[in-house]
């Protein structure tokens, strides 16, 4: 049997911030040397990683063996 490798595909998104939460957010990614959406791909990332951990939101992983056991 082939093995299926599971291709990551970035999806775009659009949000809607306050004005000083985004001069806030560009003074940091000014500061790290990157750019204002690189900044919040990874903070957003970083978010989704805690609430795994804490239990908050189930990983992918979590929810596959759940469904399989049922």
């Amino acid at each position: 049997m082939k093995s299926r490798r599971k291709v990551i595909v970035s999806k775009r998104i659009s949000v809607s911030i306050p004005d000083l939460t985004h001069e806030k957010l560009q003074r940091w990614a000014d500061i790290e040397g990157t750019n204002l959406a690189d900044l919040a791909s990874y903070l957003l990332r970083r978010e989704v990683e805690i609430a795994e951990k804490e239990g908050r939101l189930k990983s992918p992983e979590e929810k596959a063996n759940n469904n399989t056991q049922n």
